[in-house]
């Protein structure tokens, strides 16, 4: 039974809160986004496949991971200064459904872009470590530690930003209130641009960090982002920390469910439980109802 928990278990539950740390980055850079602009961002996922790509470009020219990781988030985050600007601005305050056509389309582009540049093949980036460690005689790769040492830096960085910084009380209070918040002399269009890139960095951040771990090709935001609305619903829209709990969660389900029943239907019942918590609580797991 030792043995067991200890060959089998364990490993399972590292490798749940590393795919749930990575999950949350997505999912965090899209509640953020929903909850400032109320903007469903369909295209979230195709900004994790632009830094997985951008990752692969650089270390094809300089085979430095620590200086594709820079480079790529940078690059996603020029991407979304681009669109934010050009597409994204002209749509504000108008009808939900604008918005949904917009970044509908606008991932569509994205992947047949990326088919164009780089292919439909799979590519795989070497993992800057590939050392293991040894636990109670679990052997366990660094690089996935090294991860989740990694996004829990960088999830505490975020909420300290948004919970005790001045930039964070300017986000915060224009979530709550767009016009007082323009009234009182916070630079609403600054924000939104800030806000949006900052958030697609994220999802280009975590496409870059999972490249040495999964194969890089044109249609890899698909398979993220559904995962990422489930977090998003699930967690309660809006809700940041609802989202991180929810991401941690659906990455222990199916890491451990794996054990027992096949991957695919492993993932099936991710959906399953999207499905009951709509019905038992439409408003998420750790999000509000509304009246």
């Amino acid at each position: 039974m030792v043995d067991y928990l200890i060959y089998v278990i364990l490993p399972q539950v590292l490798h749940g809160l590393v795919w749930g740390t990575v999950i949350a980055f997505i999912a965090l850079g899209l509640t953020i986004i929903f909850g400032l602009m109320d903007i469903v961002n369909f295209a979230h996922g195709e900004y994790y496949m632009v830094g997985a790509f951008m990752g692969y470009t650089v270390m094809s020219v300089i085979p430095n991971f620590w200086i594709a990781v820079p480079v790529a988030v940078v690059a996603v985050a020029l991407l979304g200064l681009f669109t934010e600007f050009v597409l994204f601005r002209r749509l504000y305050g108008r009808d939900p459904i604008f918005h949904l056509l917009l970044t509908f389309g606008l991932g569509m582009m994205f992947r047949e872009a990326a088919q164009l540049i780089w292919g439909a093949d799979t590519r795989r980036i070497e993992a800057p470590v590939t050392a293991t460690i040894e636990f109670i005689g679990m052997v366990y790769p660094v690089y996935r530690l090294l991860i989740l040492g990694i996004g829990i830096c960088v999830i505490l960085l975020i909420w300290y930003v948004l919970r005790y910084t001045s930039v964070g009380a300017k986000i915060r209070a224009v979530a709550q209130d767009r016009t007082m918040a323009w009234a009182l002399g916070i630079r609403v269009p600054v924000i939104y641009t800030s806000v949006f890139m900052c958030g697609v960095a994220l999802a280009g951040f975590a496409g870059v960090l999972m490249s040495p771990i999964n194969f890089v090709y044109p249609t890899m935001g698909i398979d993220v982002i559904l995962r990422a609305f489930i977090v998003v619903v699930i967690g309660g829209l809006g809700n940041i920390m609802g989202a991180l709990l929810a991401s941690l969660m659906i990455g222990e389900i199916e890491a451990l469910a794996s054990i027992w029943i096949s991957p695919t239907i492993a993932e099936t019942l991710v959906f399953i439980i999207l499905i009951i918590t709509m019905i038992v609580r439409p408003a998420g797991l750790f999000g509000k109802a509304e009246r």
